[in-house]
């Protein structure tokens, strides 16, 4: 194994338990093991597994023996989340604050400019870029955008740009983080050129789910 470490990918706190009760706290620790072994620690379930999975194939690592996997249907679990066919710049330029109509309109500029696509409202509040169809280890399968914001009042919510490497965090600037989401109180006090790494690397990951 390198002695340059290859840091496990973002994973729920069970899972990243197991694993480390387990005694792997490196990628390549993973690398030739059979998916059933891995799936067979305690708190590690199936969408975990596929993380893990992304995360070894991006490194042009693989698991053995792979559990068998659902085929998608086509169908759209996720019955909240969809396209809703409305013009995301009139409902942004209708938000009831100028702050937020302000970066809201910024976002939609950055977004089209960082993944070459137009924007698409899905549901009331959540402008999105491009189209995922994902089907988890579950079964469960839906539709969602790759990457997308919302200008909500308590604070702008990015969607699908959360990076890997903690240190690109380091250089944006004031920020929180969710299960999946960024979260900004106002454009100005961030680093606009490392958002734009973080909405491009975000795009060529590809997906929200």
């Amino acid at each position: 194994m390198s002695d340059t470490p290859l840091p496990l990918p973002r994973l729920s706190a069970p899972a990243a338990r197991a694993l480390a009760a387990a005694g792997i706290t490196d990628l390549r620790q993973l690398d030739g093991r059979a998916e059933g072994e891995v799936l067979a620690l305690h708190g590690l379930g199936p969408a975990q597994l596929g993380v893990l999975r992304d995360a070894l194939t991006g490194a042009e690592l693989a698991f053995t023996d792979p559990v068998a996997r659902p085929r998608p249907t086509g169908r759209n679990d996720n019955t909240t989340l969809a396209a809703s066919g409305g013009s995301p710049r009139a409902w942004i330029e209708g938000l009831p604050t100028a702050r937020r109509v302000e970066d809201g309109l910024r976002l939609l500029e950055l977004f089209g400019e960082e993944t070459g696509e137009e924007p698409v409202l899905w549901g009331p509040s959540m402008v999105g870029y491009g189209h995922h169809h994902y089907v988890y280890d579950s079964g469960r399968e839906g539709d969602s955008f790759r990457v997308g914001f919302s200008p909500r009042a308590s604070a702008l919510s990015l969607y699908g740009i959360l990076p890997d490497d903690p240190a690109v965090l380091g250089r944006l600037g004031p920020h929180r983080t969710g299960k999946g989401c960024l979260y900004l109180t106002r454009l100005a006090r961030i680093d606009e050129l490392v958002l734009r790494e973080m909405i491009a690397a975000g795009w060529a990951r590809g997906g929200v789910e």
